[in-house]
């Protein structure tokens, strides 16, 4: 194929098969991790977060037709890693093969196309279009024919179709069929400009390519074209010879040859032939590129001249394709081209087309406003481009992107409503669902749970498989539960079609939620005699029965029941051992059984049976060694220890279980525990021993959750062994490693109270205290509570250096703000309620230091009137002034 058409030909092709593919192309449910116990595979689940991998595919697909070959590779390889082991996605693997043909990587794209059709209910014809254009790129004429055969056009997509008529019409135009070629042709543009502009522009260009070489055999007729240019001069058809020499110059490497002629030819054309100067423009394009000069002033002046809409847009559209394609060359130059083209006062021809590219360029390059605004211009323009619906799919995009979830969805419902095919597509709904899921996670708000309940149930309607629903099944009982609909998540639950439609597995976890929930919010004898009823019921899957008898077990005995644990115990354990539990995994089995013996023993715990209880823990931990539940029964007997009183025995167990499996992710809760049974004893020998265990855990579990506590912990214990130094430079690490920890505060706090117990030595400390203590009280997002504790140790400091009014100040700021103006005290908790009471004791005293009795006895009797801490103290404070009130000389 001359000049290099094979390369050329594939680019163009690559770039405009996924303009055929629908919008939504993959599963887009994205379920959210949730600790479900006896899971098959694993401890928790780990569902794939599918959306993401949508919009990876999403972006694969605008890069593949924007012509960013390399990119689109990327992209829907990385979209293939995410999918769960076994799936296809036929779609995105077609990007892939569309790409890998646009970089004439011919050896994978065939390896790919040949694995692909190794597939079940594979795209024969789909398959068979892409096995057509390679062998044409070889050059094997007669495999192309035979694969084109067999391809029926009517089951084509709108871009395949157009496809499939080009190379049909150039095979004809190979046997020399020249006007049925034509026909061909004009049916294969007909149906790409139906598609997009940008398929138009590329069939155009090839349309262009191929009826001129189809007069040139090969590089041998060079000197026969250039004896035609001599002896037709000063005629039109001169010209013509010209534009075929020039394509056989380039063809045969003589680029620059080409590049002059074309330059030439476009001095001498005259200007009756604008059409031709056009097309001579178009080939410098190509021949040059924008890396020339030649090249980037005919791309220019074409733009320029605002003529001939189908040539301007084939050059923008390899111009912008090979801009990418040719590592980077050209990028700047093709961006500036599209914002000169844009920024024209008089509207260009190309206007749609450019606020497109530009659109897709910064969207790729992460300018997400700057995408979202030339898409939203593209569309108030031109309402009814057929680039709308990739803009609004780049806008969801660009707004997910963002974490503008809520936006995303909006322009998703959009596309629904707007596009029919879409309409009856779940997963497009389930990717709507998941943007409010999303949108819920990030701010909490139940309303946002509850658009997601609905969408995954709209969606529910319209899939057919387990693999379909399953996940999708998951996600709605979990929106529903969020959106505080427990009621609707349990009818979801006992729907038989949902049910089938989820599987057994995603039947057991959501089940495990949904009594979780009902225990959280006080329904327990409801859940405990539902987990019943579901054992009762369940008679298909043995597994499913086994673990909804594992958890009635477990219900029994914090619903109140702990006797009828025994009950549930004993079915477990003959069950089993019963044929139905034959080949099930020995290690699940395990887990279950082991979990049995520890809600026994918490049951006889309750029933006030301790030596049986401890007899079953110990059990547990020699039966089962290793498993999660024998490393509870350490932490489930310390506890024990800890309440009789029996804090040595509990601390030396909690060791043991980190000392024996130090690697666990409860080494450092026993750690943690110990530490808590060691300060317990309260003698500083036994609280510098809890800072010991604190400092373990600190020291062998850095990423553990449990280490600020552990560090705060272990600095508090530090201070009441007066080790104020130690003490404030573990605050002061919490306060710069831990910025953002949900605890942050409690640690400014202790550091405030650090640095204020050794300004008496270093004075300095004083002003690190103050800093903090009104930092704290000003900080809207602190807890009220912690603000009122700022506020009173601020005004208690400036009261011990003797500053009185400062005091009387920030406690009356307080007193006002939570008692008089906004009465705040209602927001407040105990702790808040306490530091109220403070500050009234502290105004009392300074009013009484002032000789301002009855001032003291108002706050007295504030205290006293709104029941606050210290209510028979500030009573005898009251009679105490009262038996000090001088009395009155009579008149």
């Amino acid at each position: 194929m001359p000049w290099r058409i094979a390369r050329v030909f594939v680019v163009a092709l690559a770039g405009a098969l996924a303009w055929g593919a629908a919008f939504a192309q993959d599963e887009a449910a994205v379920p959210v991790s949730r600790e479900v116990p006896l899971t098959q595979a694993v401890e928790e689940v780990e569902l794939r977060n599918l959306s993401d991998t949508y919009w990876l595919k999403g972006s694969a697909h605008r890069a593949l037709a924007a012509g960013l070959y390399d990119l689109s590779y990327a992209l829907a390889v990385k979209a293939k890693a995410l999918e769960e082991k076994g799936a296809v996605d036929f779609a995105n693997e077609l990007v892939i093969v569309d790409s890998l043909l646009a970089r004439t990587q011919w050896v994978e794209a065939r390896s790919r196309l040949a694995e692909l059709a190794s597939r079940e209910r594979y795209p024969k014809q789909r398959v068979d279009l892409r096995e057509a254009m390679i062998a044409y790129a070889e050059g094997d004429t007669e495999a192309a024919a035979e694969s084109l055969s067999a391809i029926v056009p009517s089951s084509l997509g709108v871009g395949d179709a157009a496809w499939f008529w080009f190379l049909r019409g150039w095979a004809t135009l190979l046997e020399g069929g020249r006007e049925d070629a034509a026909e061909l042709f004009e049916s294969a543009q007909n149906v790409a400009a139906g598609a997009s502009p940008a398929l138009g522009a590329q069939i155009g260009y090839l349309v262009f390519r191929s009826m001129l070489e189809s007069r040139t055999a090969s590089a041998q007729t060079i000197p026969q074209l250039q004896n035609a240019m001599l002896e037709n001069q000063g005629r039109e058809v001169r010209f013509l010879y010209a534009q075929q020499l020039a394509v056989l110059l380039y063809d045969s490497g003589d680029r620059d040859a080409a590049i002059e002629l074309i330059g030439e030819n476009l001095a001498a054309i005259p200007a009756g032939m604008a059409r031709e100067r056009a097309q001579f423009r178009l080939l410098a394009v190509m021949a040059a590129g924008l890396g020339r000069v030649e090249g980037r002033q005919a791309m220019s002046d074409l733009i320029a001249a605002n003529e001939f809409p189908d040539l301007m847009s084939i050059a923008l559209q390899q111009a912008y394709s090979q801009a990418r394609l040719e590592d980077g060359v050209g990028g700047s130059e093709i961006r500036a081209i599209l914002d000169r083209l844009i920024a024209r006062e008089r509207e260009h021809a190309l206007l749609d087309q450019a606020l497109y590219y530009r659109a897709v360029f910064r969207f790729l390059d992460e300018e997400y406003l700057g995408a979202e605004d030339d898409a939203a211009e593209l569309q108030r323009r031109f309402p009814n481009s057929p680039y709308r619906r990739g803009m609004l799919a780049l806008q969801a995009s660009s707004a997910w992107n963002r974490y503008q979830y809520r936006k995303a969805a909006n322009r998703l419902q959009q596309m629904r409503t707007e596009f029919i095919d879409l309409q009856r597509d779940y997963r497009l709904s389930a990717l709507i669902a998941d943007c409010y899921l999303r949108a819920g996670l990030q701010s909490n708000t139940r309303e946002d749970f509850r658009n997601a309940a609905e969408a995954y149930s709209t969606a529910l309607t319209n899939v057919a498989t387990v693999s379909q629903g399953g996940p999708l099944f998951f996600q709605l009982v979990y929106s529903r539960l969020r959106a505080g609909q427990l009621d609707l998540a349990l009818e979801a639950i006992d729907s038989a079609r949902l049910r089938a439609l989820a599987g057994s597995e995603m039947v057991w976890r959501v089940q495990w939620m949904a009594l979780r929930e009902m225990r959280r919010v006080n329904r327990v004898a409801e859940a405990y005699e539902r987990a019943q009823q579901a054992v009762l019921g369940e008679s298909e899957d043995p597994l499913l029965k086994l673990r909804l008898l594992w958890l009635t077990a477990r219900l029994s005995a914090v619903a109140g029941d702990p006797e009828y644990t025994i009950d549930w115990v004993n079915e477990i354990e003959a069950y089993v051992a019963s044929e139905a539990m034959a080949g099930a995994d020995q290690d699940l089995l395990n887990k279950v059984l082991a979990s049995s013996l520890l809600s026994l023993s918490e049951s006889h715990f309750a029933l006030e049976e301790p030596e049986e209880a401890v007899a079953l823990l110990e059990r547990l931990r020699r039966d089962y060694a290793g498993y999660e539940s024998a490393l509870l029964s350490y932490i489930s007997q310390a506890r024990y220890l800890s309440n009789v009183n029996r804090t040595v025995e509990a601390q030396q167990l909690l060791v043991s279980l980190a000392d024996e499996y130090p690697q666990h992710r409860l080494a450092p809760v026993a750690l943690f525990e110990a530490a808590l049974n060691a300060e317990q004893r309260g003698q500083d020998t036994y609280l510098d021993e809890a800072t010991k265990l604190l400092q373990r855990i600190a020291s062998d579990y850095p990423e553990s959750d449990i280490v600020y506590q552990a560090r705060l912990m272990q600095a508090d214990l530090l201070r009441r062994l007066n080790k104020f130094g130690s003490a404030e430079q573990i605050y002061y690490l919490l306060e710069n490693e831990y910025a953002d920890h949900r605890y942050r505060y409690l640690a400014q706090m202790s550091m405030a109270d650090t640095l204020l117990a050794q300004a008496e030595e270093d004075p300095r400390k004083f002003d690190g205290a103050v800093s903090r203590l009104e930092l704290l009280m000003d900080l809207p997002e602190a807890p009220l509570d912690l603000r009122v504790e700022a506020g009173y140790k601020l005004g208690q400091a400036w009261r011990s250096r003797g500053e009185a009014l400062k005091a009387k100040q920030l406690f009356w700021l307080i007193y006002d703000q939570m008692l008089v103006e906004a009465l705040g005290i209602r927001k407040l908790g105990n702790k808040g309620r306490y530091w109220v009471s403070r500050c009234l004791f502290g105004l009392a005293e300074l009013a009484k230091e002032e000789g301002k009795v009855d001032e003291a006895n108002s706050f007295y009797l504030k205290v006293i009137e709104h029941r606050l801490n210290g209510v028979d103290l500030a009573r005898a404070r009251l009679e105490i002034l009262e038996a000090e009130r001088p009395v009155p000389l009579p008149n």
